[in-house]
């Protein structure tokens, strides 16, 4: 007895080649202005780098905080309405500080009405990402590419750092305005092993020094990438990297970013055992160790005893002498000092960039900041302390919340990196004018697009979990046991 041939299967129709191109391309997010102001404040400053354009200086140092106002216009005429945009906590906060400086404008002691006009744009500049970066997030997927630009542009000015130690006649800028100074750049030098005078490396900078916020956000970016499930020709190149950042902030002799640099990763390994990330962890501090110490050994071989000398004093018992005698003394001077001679401020545009930019010769200043304390008491005395100070602090907790609240596992170890990150930055306003550099905007840039990104989690999942309110702390067992 014979069967019939089943009848033959229709092959199945092939999409057109275009409707899968399409179809790959809508499910890539989309570049925007996070990454494209990410990849502003490192390139723009690197048009330095280009042949005659000196002499425009300031127009390029002004566009790069100047992208700051582009992006905000830009993403406000969208009209984007999304969770997260508006309940960023920080926000009250900065609104009082802006409307602070707009009232210092007619401080009777002001350098100049232009001046001073300069200076609060330049403070709402810097602090602007925090009412945009919200509403320009896509996804909070995007929050690990926003990592990845800030470590490869990070990255690469650690390179340039360390090619200007070895070749700097091929790798440093045409023109370095800090070596027309009084000593004509010999006290931003020091002497090698091989008796070479070795300029601290600028990176992708003019100034001499500069490159090193850049190593020490490259060491703790690339260690953090380095502990991802990626491949592992990427993984040891994220290494490379991370020891690329750690070497050129020895060849700096910058200490407080080797402190800064100990700071974050204390903090971060912390938080990964807080989430119950222990393997993690313990992974993240050995390797932080191996690549700090591998990178001594092997900067020893061009600088000699110059690194051990200045770095091996932070081990020293004398360590607390050599803080106050640094940045320290400045700290004291502006609680003891400066916030009584002017709990109202000084006056704005009497020191830094601004005062460069509008120097008269028959009004010298006296004034001086040296750390991000003085500067808020002198360009706004304590209202301006205190509402910054406290901006910080309200978004330093609400990404502790995210860190340990939120129901993405991915996102909560970004959470931890910006934690830790946003924490060297806090500690280094007693040491430098963080929030009137290129070091702010990242600041508030994670901040506000970390809220956002969670409060985007929480509305799409609508879990018990994300019924909770903002400020509530994970229970015993919850975020803990994830």
């Amino acid at each position: 007895m014979s069967f019939p041939p089943y009848p033959p299967r229709p092959s199945p129709r092939k999409r057109p080649a275009r409707a899968r191109v399409a179809r790959a391309k809508a499910k890539r997010m989309p570049w925007g202005w996070l990454e494209g102001y990410i990849l502003s404040l490192t390139f723009m400053q690197a048009l330095l780098f280009l042949p005659g354009i000196a002499t425009i200086r300031p127009v390029i140092r002004i566009s790069t905080y100047a992208m700051g106002f582009l992006a905000w216009v830009m993403v406000a005429r969208k009209g984007k309405a999304g969770a997260g945009i508006s309940s960023f906590p920080a926000r009250p906060w900065l609104i009082f500080c802006m409307c602070w400086l707009m009232l210092m404008l007619v401080h009777p002691t002001n350098y100049s009405l232009k001046s001073a006009i300069a200076q609060c744009l330049l403070y709402i500049a810097v602090l602007s990402p925090a009412f945009w970066a919200g509403a320009a997030l896509v996804s909070p997927k995007q929050i690990a590419r926003l990592m990845a630009v800030l470590f490869l542009c990070n990255a690469l000015s650690s390179l340039v750092g360390i090619g200007q130690v070895y070749y700097p006649e091929q790798f440093n800028p045409p023109v370095i305005p800090a070596m027309n100074g009084i000593f004509q750049g010999e006290d931003l030098k020091y002497e090698a092993a091989d008796g070479r005078r070795i300029l601290r490396p600028c990176g992708l900078t003019d100034t001499p020094g500069a490159v090193a916020p850049a190593g020490a956000t490259t060491a703790l970016i690339g260690l953090c990438w380095a502990l991802r499930p990626i491949g592992i020709f990427k993984r040891l190149a994220c290494l490379s990297l991370a020891f690329a950042g750690v070497a050129v902030i020895y060849f700096t002799q910058v200490r407080a970013q080797m402190v800064m640099l100990g700071v974050c990763m204390t903090t971060l390994v912390g938080l990964l055992l807080v989430q119950g990330n222990a393997r993690r962890a313990l992974t993240l501090g050995l390797g932080g160790l191996g690549v700090v110490a591998g990178a001594f050994l092997w900067v020893g071989q061009t600088v000699g005893s110059k690194a051990a000398e200045r770095f091996g004093s932070l081990l020293s018992s004398e360590s607390g002498n050599l803080v106050y005698q640094g940045r320290g003394g400045f700290v004291r001077e502006a609680f003891e000092k400066t916030i009584w001679e002017y709990p109202l401020g000084a006056g704005m545009g009497w020191y830094g960039m601004i005062y460069a930019m509008f120097l008269d010769q028959t009004r010298l200043s006296t004034i001086w900041a040296e750390i991000m304390i003085q500067g808020f008491l002198f360009d706004g005395g304590i209202p301006l302390l205190v509402g910054y100070m406290g901006a910080i602090g309200v978004a330093l907790y609400d990404s502790l919340r995210i860190s340990l609240t939120t129901p993405d596992r991915d996102l909560r170890f970004w959470a931890a990196v910006i934690v830790a990150q946003n924490l060297g930055l806090l500690a280094n306003c007693f040491s430098y004018l963080t929030f009137l550099s290129g070091m702010g905007p990242p600041f508030w840039l994670f901040s506000a697009a970390l809220h956002a990104a969670d409060a985007q989690i929480r509305a799409s999942e609508r879990t018990p979990e994300a019924s909770r309110t903002p400020s509530a702390w994970p229970r015993p067992g919850g975020a803990f046991a994830r």
